[in-house]
């Protein structure tokens, strides 16, 4: 199944080749918009077989399927999405027949397997995804904590830590 984003200002096709795709204004994102209402990070698109879901990632300005604000929808053929005033048309067919961008391209000239204009940037790929999609840190970025040896503690396995102040008297509520 072929996914794209057409957008209605012209710009060319967004190709969703991933299974989860970030959108935004940040240029870590998988699909990087250059609007001034589209948040840094906006909008997660999740791809499945034949289905294509968008969730809102708590936005200001919002996340809108059909004029509808929402907080995830799945999308069909030809619904219409705003992202903040960005506005775009969801393109999901067979790989078979060919797409808005395969359109594009054959107006413009350009060969059928480039990449769009910059519209679309990729972080770099390490092999390795953290939450939401976002490249993981890496173990320099973590900070080591070690161990504290019997001899520092005075114990095993405990720190001992004044948790009562035993000058007070304990009263009992009752």
């Amino acid at each position: 199944m072929k996914a794209e984003l057409v957008p209605e200002n012209g710009d060319p096709p967004i190709p969703i080749e991933r299974d989860l795709t970030v959108v935004g204004r940040h240029p870590d994102c998988d699909v990087v918009i250059d609007h001034h209402g589209v948040s840094k990070r906006h909008c997660v698109l999740v791809r499945t077989d034949g289905l294509l879901v968008i969730r809102d990632l708590a936005t200001t300005n919002g996340t809108k399927v059909k004029g509808q604000r929402i907080r995830w929808a799945a999308l069909l053929p030809d619904d219409r999405i705003s992202l903040s005033g960005y506005k775009l048309r969801i393109y999901l067919g067979s790989d078979d027949m060919p797409s808005p961008l395969d359109l594009y391209r054959a107006r413009s000239g350009r060969p059928a397997r480039a990449e769009p204009e910059a519209t679309i940037a990729r972080p770099p790929t390490t092999g390795r995804r953290g939450l939401g999609g976002f490249p993981a840190p890496s173990s320099a970025a973590i900070p080591s904590v070690e161990p504290l040896h019997e001899e520092e503690s005075g114990q095993d396995d405990l720190i001992d830590f004044p948790l009562i102040d035993d000058s007070e008297e304990i009263i009992e509520l009752g």
